[in-house]
């Protein structure tokens, strides 16, 4: 197993935090040093950042299997959505007019490729889905 910078850099803040809270702790429990409860308190204090910065590289750091997971995942809805016919754009009216406002913008999606129909050729060449 390979031990990484930043598994170091939190293994030695998480041990600074919890220095800090046993020095805490045992000067509370003692009574008698409230000196030492007072670096207790600022070690853990000055240690906390630290552990919070650990955290959140921890929670956004991702693994090999995460990514494949996603892809994995991405690439079934593109399916669904082909299998839906959700990637096909609407219709365009015979008019010439478009059928949505925006249309210019709008992405000609084909998650399969269109079948030519074979009297398009004699109609002006549009390509029709079957």
């Amino acid at each position: 197993m390979h031990i990484t910078r930043d598994q170091v850099a939190a293994a030695v803040a998480y041990a600074v935090f919890v220095m800090g809270l046993v020095l805490l702790v045992v000067a509370s429990a003692n009574g008698d040093r409230p000196r030492m409860a007072d670096i207790g308190a600022g070690v853990a204090l000055a240690g906390l950042p630290f552990v919070i910065l650990a955290r959140v590289r921890r929670q956004h750091h991702m693994t090999a299997e995460d990514k494949e997971a996603i892809r994995r995942e991405g690439y079934r809805l593109g399916l669904d959505h082909a299998a839906r016919g959700l990637l096909i754009p609407p219709p365009q009216p015979s008019d010439g007019a478009s059928a949505t406002p925006g249309a210019a913008t709008v992405h000609r999606l084909y998650a399969v490729p269109q079948a030519y129909d074979r009297t398009a050729e004699h109609h002006g060449g549009e390509r029709k889905a079957r």
